[in-house]
């Protein structure tokens, strides 16, 4: 049985089950390094996302299907299902119509079908919980007779792809045509080579390039066929692009004049990702230090103006590099302070012994992390302009999130 029929069988028996058994949560699948996610509620889908590029798949579906979609970022909550977040918000500001939603998820269930589809050794993992999903909209909803229609108009859509013999190829990956030699230059119309070299620059990949000539995935890679055959053709992997939560916060943080650095210095990249999330959204910058040894050389570099450290941590301890750095004429008078899961009377002793300003337990909940941030940090006035006036911001809380 080819990969395909087993991709095709396990996506089609899964999502029956779930349906027959009215199930609420998120269904994983993983494969390598790469993880989708499906959700459902009471057997239908909510939404399909994950992979390499979560980002670019959303800005394409947006593009397509309502171009010029706007929302107010400033009432969302970031949360783990970002995108049916927007979709709830455009059509709550009637930004969106509810078949523009509809047609969305349809289109980022494809493309995320087309990823799984060609799989034949995905783990699958079932998390059932209303967490994932609540608040849904019943008219978004895909039942598992909408879902098998996209399904199987997928398979043959892989079925076209591996005829054009591109099983080997993801429509993710980004080609890029590089004729060196003159050799190969003089086989080729010198304005339609420059033509196909503009478009396939190995920036964009096969999906965004679909998008953009408005054409299925496999017509444009048709053009690249006889190219691919000859080896003239490259496939690069490229990251993906900020989600528009993330272009927000890069613009409300750019749009903020002074801006104090704080470092974190913590090997769990959980923790450093919890503080930048809180004080990003106040006003602060955030430097990430992960390896407490090589991180000596980055505070002497950007000289933050507060420190979170935690105790323990590889290679040295919290305790002897706040000593350290307390004999250092740089941070002798740099807010220091501990936010560490041990949190005796003696490590808090201790921490004063060795120059720690403060101490925070974990976990700490954001209200604790931006007051002890504030008590070092903030001068007189509210130094938090983009948590109270985010219209500041030049109008960035309000963005376009169709990629043109």
């Amino acid at each position: 049985m080819s990969a395909t029929a087993i991709g095709y069988k396990m996506l089609s028996h899964t999502v029956a089950l779930l349906s027959r058994k009215e199930a609420t949560g998120k269904l994983l699948l993983e494969q390598g390094e790469q993880q989708w996610q499906l959700y459902f509620f009471r057997g239908s889908l909510v939404y399909a996302t994950g992979g390499w590029h979560r980002a670019r798949r959303w800005y394409r579906a947006v593009g397509q299907h309502c171009r010029n979609f706007q929302v107010d970022l400033r009432e969302l909550d970031a949360g783990e299902l970002w995108e049916y977040q927007l979709l709830q918000h455009g059509i709550a500001s009637s930004e969106m119509s509810l078949e523009q939603a509809k047609a969305i998820v349809q289109t980022s269930l494809s493309e995320v079908l087309f990823a799984l589809i060609g799989q034949s050794g995905l783990r699958r993992e079932w998390r059932s919980s209303k967490k994932y999903v609540s608040n849904v909209i019943p008219s978004l909803l895909l039942s598992v007779t909408e879902v098998n229609q996209i399904l199987s108009s997928t398979e043959q859509l892989w079925d076209k792809w591996k005829e054009m013999g591109l099983w080997m190829v993801e429509p993710e990956q980004a080609p890029l045509l590089k004729i060196s030699s003159e050799e190969q230059q003089s086989r080729f119309s010198s304005n339609s080579l420059q033509a196909l070299a503009n478009v396939f620059n190995g920036e964009n990949t096969l999906w965004d390039i679909a998008f953009k000539r408005k054409q299925c995935v496999t017509v444009t890679t048709r053009a690249l066929l006889n190219y691919i055959k000859q080896g003239l053709v490259n496939f690069r992997t490229v990251p993906d692009l900020p989600s528009p939560i993330e272009q927000w916060r890069l613009a409300a943080a750019m749009a903020q004049p002074s801006r104090p650095l704080v470092a974190c210095i913590d090997d769990s990249s959980t923790v450093c990702a919890f503080l930048e999330q809180i004080l990003l959204q106040a006003g602060y910058r955030v430097l990430k230090i992960q390896d407490p040894m090589q991180g000596v050389g980055l505070l002497a570099k950007h000289k933050p103006a507060f420190i979170f450290m935690d105790v323990l941590m590889p290679k040295t301890n919290g305790f002897a590099l706040c000593n350290f750095l307390r004999q250092t004429p740089a941070f002798r008078e740099t807010p220091i302070v501990f936010l560490t899961g041990k949190d005796s009377i003696i490590d808090r002793t201790r921490a004063k012994f060795t120059g720690a300003s403060d101490f925070l337990s974990k976990p700490s909940s954001p209200e604790q992390v931006l007051q002890v941030v504030d008590k070092y940090l903030k001068p007189k006035g509210d130094r938090r302009l983009l948590a109270i006036h985010p219209d500041r911001l030049l109008n960035s809380h309000r963005l376009t999130l169709a990629n043109s």
